[in-house]
């Protein structure tokens, strides 16, 4: 018993249906394979009550079928991917460049906002947005919305998702008289009833809004109230707080300038030590030159480990150094060496006294400004030493090579 061929328009059911199934990302959870039967089915539904033909029911059912497969590529202008795979369908399976045209223009018309130029295309349109004039409404709108939170990152509030449904509702229209005379009623009742839900919400918007500001009100008059209060301790405590943030800034610039004299003195006399010394034997007149630049580098380093050596104290403190407000706990080193028991009682005494902890913090940065002096005061003597021992060494350089004939000889040898 032979199978009965498959028309074109069941060939395209199963294509799309693959289509769909293979390459439609799942987060498309309305323009998916469900709402384009549907659609196939309203275009049936509405042909057999306009008295279609058969040779147009066709074209009308193979743009009803590929009118969303563009959403397996792309959201935006999908018709466009539509009506490229609907092409590349029917040409595989030798359908009339006429035919397929009027399946493409279809397709086309269905691109928002609709404009359809013959009554299937007008069939197509209708089918489309079938939904709007009947109970499945709300589902399919809540389809939607979830599909275009997903596709667009974007969550809609309420009354964002009211308006958009809305207007929506107020600028579509239906173009053949079936669908007029069936689904225009419902679709307008339910437009009625979007605004009042629209009105209402707004108005609750509006009462919460008012409530907001009262109460916004009322914090601000209460939180200016303490900030008047605090005010003074408040722009104290950012005085101590940028001050020795600041002292501490500069501390870290003095170590890593120090650092920087170091590392470049260091390798100038690894330099002299690996190359030049064991050649002053030939060249006599580069001993002065060269030791020069050798005393320099080591007093420029000896300053530089000044200015980054540490000074630690005994790390303890006494009790009568607390009851007489002598120590300053917010310095490691005069607490590192005490216990746990002892800092914390410690602590707690200074934070019960504001002039304690007060006392405390001005002294912190005082020392700190202290030890920050002494650092640039070295640092700047190493910068001072090395640039004039570097220009005084290689004067004295250029003093031996001028004047001084040198033997040639290899720095590697």
């Amino acid at each position: 018993m032979l199978l009965k061929p498959k028309t074109i328009t069941e060939s395209a059911a199963d294509f799309v249906f693959e289509l769909f199934k293979n390459k439609l990302p799942p987060i498309y959870v309305y323009h998916n394979f469900t709402h384009t039967e549907e659609v196939v089915e309203s275009c049936r539904k509405i042909s057999s009550k306009l008295g279609i033909n058969e040779s147009d029911l066709e074209i009308l059912l193979l743009a009803a079928w590929f009118h969303d497969t563009g959403f397996t590529v792309r959201s935006d202008n999908h018709e466009d991917v539509s009506i490229e795979i609907a092409k590349n369908f029917l040409k595989e399976n030798n359908y009339s460049d006429e035919r397929a045209q009027l399946v493409f223009n279809c397709i086309n018309s269905t691109r928002f906002p609709s404009s359809p130029k013959n009554l299937i295309e007008e069939i197509l349109c209708d089918a489309d947005l079938f939904h709007l004039g009947t109970k499945d409404y709300s589902v399919k709108s809540n389809l939607l919305r979830m599909e275009w939170e997903k596709t667009e990152n974007k969550k809609f509030t309420e009354a964002e998702w009211y308006k958009i449904n809305i207007d929506f509702l107020t600028n579509h229209r239906y173009f053949t008289k079936y669908a007029r005379k069936n689904l225009d009623e419902l679709k307008t009742r339910r437009l009625v009833k979007l605004q009042k839900k629209y009105d209402a919400l707004l108005e609750e918007i509006e009462i919460d809004k008012k409530k907001n500001e009262k109460f916004e009100f009322e914090k601000s008059k209460l939180e200016k109230k303490n900030e008047d209060s605090q005010k003074a301790p408040r722009g104290i405590e950012t005085m101590f707080r940028n001050t020795v943030r600041t002292h501490v800034e500069f501390s870290g610039m003095a170590d890593s300038k120090a650092n920087i004299m170091i590392s470049v003195n260091t390798l100038i006399i690894g330099a002299i030590v690996t190359f030049m010394i064991r050649k002053l034997d030939s060249n006599p007149q580069l001993i002065i030159p060269t030791f020069m630049l050798l005393i320099v580098s080591l007093v420029c380093i000896i300053f530089a480990i000044i200015v980054t050596r540490p000074k630690i104290t005994s790390g303890k403190f006494t009790k009568d150094d607390i009851e007489n407000k002598k120590t300053n706990l917010l310095f490691f080193g005069n607490f590192y060496n005490m216990g746990l028991g002892d800092f914390e009682w410690g602590m707690s005494e200074m934070m019960k006294d504001k002039d304690f902890l007060y006392s405390s913090m001005i002294k912190d940065f005082y020392f700190l400004g202290q030890v920050l002096g002494k650092k640039y005061k070295y640092l700047r003597i190493c910068y001072t030493i090395f640039m004039y021992g570097l220009i005084a060494s290689v004067i004295a350089y250029v003093i031996a090579f001028t004047y001084m004939p040198i033997q040639e000889f290899n720095l590697f040898d």
